[in-house]
């Protein structure tokens, strides 16, 4: 079918998608901060805006490193429609400056996938199956793409199965509604391909995912992914013949995100906007981990995490 290029009929990210009409429980896109505010690129059409909005996400892009500050969507798993996956078809956003976004050249001759930040299949749903199909084509924009380890990328199980495994042991049955805002970690001793100096590459990313548990509460959990290992193991040319190392996941709290990604995440209880943290159970076990969990406070002034091999591994309630 005929992309649809009227960018108008976007209505991105929805802070309410949890709780459609009511003020608890909402979860806004994050806030950038003053320095990172900066960095953001602007719209063409309006400088003083940086949010990109498509069917059922948003995206702030990072003007200098030319890849995605969030990637925010809304998630409905009760509503997906089982589609036959079509070939990509990659797009630059005609809204924000070509220069601000990698294209194809950037993942030609090397082991780098193009990794949707918001996954495609997560936004297979809509009214109809051809509103699911717009909507999925809106995840092939290069705004919602970063380059992920051949490797990295196709070890899903575990990364790409936190959403489904919260919705599926924590919320009401009837509810399989996630937001989920991903992005790379921006650091500034990231490498760089030959030829593309100007664009460093991430080797972290990080994922924040938010629902109402089976108690009618809102709660969010935090991750880290981390490629560092991978890209040193295999590099990034040729064929790697040797077996497969997973990279490493971390469960971690709000507040560390936070500080990885200069971005501050709310959400309401009631009418009252506050930190997401607050609905964080990892960060309430900060001082009391459970018997059994494999916990890690590290040193004073660091987040605990918790090392992730398997999914029954994250930690869902305090």
């Amino acid at each position: 079918m005929a992309f649809d290029g009227d960018y108008s009929n976007r209505k991105g990210f929805d802070s309410a998608f949890l709780r459609p009409g009511k003020q608890d429980g909402q979860v806004f896109l994050p806030q950038l901060s003053p320095a990172l505010a900066k960095k953001a690129s602007p719209l063409i059409a309006n400088p003083k805006d940086n949010v990109l909005s498509y069917r059922h996400f948003s995206v702030v892009m990072h003007k200098a490193r030319r890849f995605a500050i969030y990637s925010a969507a809304n998630v409905d798993f009760s509503g997906r429609f089982q589609l036959t996956r079509p070939k990509d078809v990659w797009r630059f956003d005609p809204r924000i400056a070509p220069e601000a976004q990698v294209g194809e050249a950037f993942y030609e001759n090397n082991q780098f996938d193009r990794g949707h930040l918001t996954r495609r299949e997560d936004q297979e749903y809509g009214a109809t199956q051809s509103n699911a199909l717009d909507a999925a084509a809106d995840t092939c924009h290069w705004s919602n793409c970063t380059p992920q380890h051949a490797r990295f990328n196709e070890g899903r199980e575990l990364w790409q199965g936190i959403e489904r495994h919260i919705l599926e042991n924590a919320v009401a049955k009837d509810n399989f509604k996630a937001q989920v805002i991903t992005g790379p970690v921006f650091e500034p001793k990231d490498p760089a391909l030959p030829g593309f100096a100007e664009t460093p590459y991430p080797l972290r990313y990080w994922k924040v995912v938010a629902a109402i548990n089976a108690s009618g509460k809102l709660f969010a959990t935090a991750y880290v992914l981390d490629q560092r290992q991978t890209i040193a193991e295999f590099g990034l040319r040729g064929a790697p013949e040797l077996p497969f190392t997973p990279y490493k996941t971390f469960q971690t709290t709000i507040a560390a995100i936070e500080k990885l990604s200069q971005l501050t995440f709310t959400g309401t209880k009631g009418a009252s906007r506050m930190s997401l943290s607050a609905f964080d159970p990892l960060t309430q076990l900060r001082e009391r981990p459970r018997l059994g969990q494999r916990s890690t406070r590290g040193p004073a002034g660091q987040e605990p995490t918790v090392p992730l091999t398997r999914l029954d591994q994250i930690v869902l309630a305090a």
